[in-house]
């Protein structure tokens, strides 16, 4: 299978470059994907039936393949496009890029990553037709596809994506979506259950023209709100308090609303989308003590890192303009990811002044040696006001961040961090299923405090990931905190 694989993606160099030429729907965003991809180094795959690239392959730029419905488990430097078939993003897959289906859907996997965004043009048909050296693509407009059902249900039949917390128990959504003026416009209306509250909170996202370079998108409803989503995702977060009681989140109640419009700039191997918007909120504490269960860790004492109490917030009404933008750049080797926003508040509840707080996170990946691979993480928080409400503090601490410190055991309204991972496949090694195993080397240092940041803490250490399983061993660089041991779920962010 590896040397069938290997011919398929050096044939194209020994046969002549083979290009793709974008005619009609060159301007819609599926087109503005194709062209993005052609014009970095690829490969174009066609053929008929099913295309396997299995675990223990990779691409070494970008893949574009035409007509055929992929499975895809091995690592792609760049972004991978089918066009005219269905993306299956297999356990173990690493996309440094984006990850897109023209003409079909992907169907993404919780035990992989991909880089850049993941993007379904379902109802965008390209006719491939060969030409002179490549192939032609040219939009063919569907009245099939225009038939948009005015009302359908959310996620799969109505169920979307749940999640697991120590604050909410089990939070499990059901909605309705709402489609009109040829898609474009979107009303998806939910209710959500919380099983530890007892509480049923409404919630409607609006979006228009979601599917152009401009956009809006809003949200109105009740919800449980957190500043640390930034270090594990939902889905993470979900698995490692239920499976072994390590929430990493500290958290508040809302009542919002809150509104955006987006303007997407792409060019090759670049999206850049700033925003900007206002949001207006409610706020009340939320208590954390007790009756939500895990599988594991009941017993332990650090199972109290689940129950134990969230910091104080003030009661009452935040109002505020926002600024920002998001940038990927998959254009060269180096693949990069920023997001900075900017939240300047008009009123506060009592006791409290306006404020204005800027939020940066940003990630860096480019290869070194082989497949060998060096990481860079940072998130980073300042705030300017007096008395600023402490729903807009950010905390660093425990599982994610800073392992060998207790869980958010530093918060405030200043925070800084940076993590550096050096990640070495064992190629040489091949489990079944699991592929290979590799090790990684990490540094880590980081602080927050109130109005100004105390001494950064630092730690390094070395890691063994398989598949989405990683084991740690983290040491105290200063070595007054010691040292931890620990495992965790390496997924998708």
């Amino acid at each position: 299978m590896r040397l069938a694989l290997a011919i398929v993606l050096v044939a194209p160099a020994l046969l002549g470059a083979q290009d793709i030429v974008v005619g009609r729907g060159a301007e819609r965003n599926s087109g503005l994907f194709i062209r993005e991809a052609v014009a970095q180094p690829h490969v174009i795959i066609t053929g008929n039936g099913r295309l396997d690239l299995p675990r223990d392959s990779t691409v070494t730029s970008t893949l574009i393949v035409l007509g055929r419905d992929t499975y895809l488990a091995s690592h792609v430097d760049g972004n991978v496009v089918v066009v005219g078939a269905n993306l299956f993003l297999r356990p173990g897959v690493e996309v440094r890029g984006h990850a897109v289906a023209i003409g079909g859907t992907v169907a993404s996997t919780t035990l992989g990553r991909v880089g850049g965004r993941i993007e379904s043009y379902q109802d965008d048909i390209f006719d491939i037709s060969p030409r002179p050296g490549g192939y032609a693509l040219d939009y063919r407009p569907s009245v099939v596809a225009r038939q948009i059902p005015l009302v359908q249900p959310a996620g799969i039949e109505g169920l979307m994506i749940p999640s697991y917390d120590r604050v909410d128990g089990l939070s499990l959504p059901l909605g309705v979506l709402l489609r009109a003026v040829d898609g474009m416009l979107e009303v998806e209306g939910s209710v959500t259950y919380r099983s530890r509250l007892g509480a049923f909170d409404p919630g409607a996202t609006v979006r228009i023209a979601p599917e152009r370079n401009v956009r809006f998108e809003g949200f109105v409803g009740i919800a449980t709100r957190t500043n640390d989503s930034w270090n594990y995702s939902d889905l993470v977060n979900s698995a490692t308090t239920f499976f072994a009681g390590n929430d990493t989140r500290n958290y508040f109640r809302s009542r919002i609303a809150d509104g955006r419009l987006f303007a997407l700039v792409e060019r090759p191997g670049i999206s850049f989308e700033p925003y900007l918007g206002g949001r207006f909120e409610k706020v009340s504490a939320i208590t954390a003590s007790g009756n939500v269960w895990s599988v594991t860790g009941r017993k332990d004492p650090d199972f109290e890192h689940i129950r134990r109490p969230n910091p104080f917030v003030e009661d009452g009404d935040i109002s505020s303009g926002l600024i920002g933008a998001q940038l990927y750049d998959t254009a060269g080797t180096v693949v990069s990811r920023i997001r900075l926003g900017v939240e300047q508040s008009f009123t506060t509840m009592s006791r409290t002044t306006n404020f204005t707080q800027l939020t940066f996170d940003g990630r860096v990946d480019f290869p070194t040696f082989k497949t060998q691979h060096l990481y860079f993480r940072s998130h980073a928080v300042t705030t300017l006001g007096d008395s600023v409400p402490r729903a807009r503090y950010a905390y660093l601490g425990g599982s994610g961040t800073l392992p060998v410190l207790d869980i958010l055991e530093m918060g405030g309204t200043e925070l800084f961090y940076l993590e550096s991972r050096y990640a070495i496949p064992i190629e040489s090694v091949k489990l079944p299923l699991i592929g290979s195993p590799i090790v990684t080397l990490r540094h880590i240092m980081g602080s927050a405090g109130v109005k100004s940041l105390p001494s950064l803490e630092q730690e390094i250490g070395i890691g063994l990931g398989l598949s989405a399983l990683r084991f740690d061993f983290t040491h105290d660089v200063t070595g007054s905190r010691g040292s931890r041991f620990g495992a965790g779920i390496s997924l998708s962010k």
